[in-house]
């Protein structure tokens, strides 16, 4: 078993990555909360206007979570500088 210290993130591959998984999971709750199990403020909605709120949501939250994961990224490069380590991964080798 190898042991291995994560000391840095690079933030380019969370800018590529993050924003597909982020838009895919606000489609999915963005379907839940104005479709299938409407809140009471998007029950009253027509068709129409539900489709957009839902389009705006998946694009908010793709926005907000993608800025949120490129802070933490960030936070984390600084915080495993300063205390000279990070993550420990223990990896072995496939058989």
């Amino acid at each position: 078993m190898s042991l291995y210290d994560v000391r840095k993130i690079q933030v380019f591959s969370i800018i590529k990555v993050f924003p597909i998984v982020f838009a895919i999971l606000g489609a999915v709750i963005g379907i839940f909360t104005f479709f299938i199990t409407p809140t009471d403020l998007a029950a009253g909605l027509g068709a129409g206007a539900k489709l957009l709120s839902w389009f705006i949501f998946v694009i908010l939250y793709t926005i907000i979570m993608s800025v949120g994961a490129i802070v933490v990224a960030f936070l984390y490069n600084f915080v495993a500088e300063k205390m000279a380590g990070g993550v420990v991964i223990s990896l072995e080798p496939k058989e």
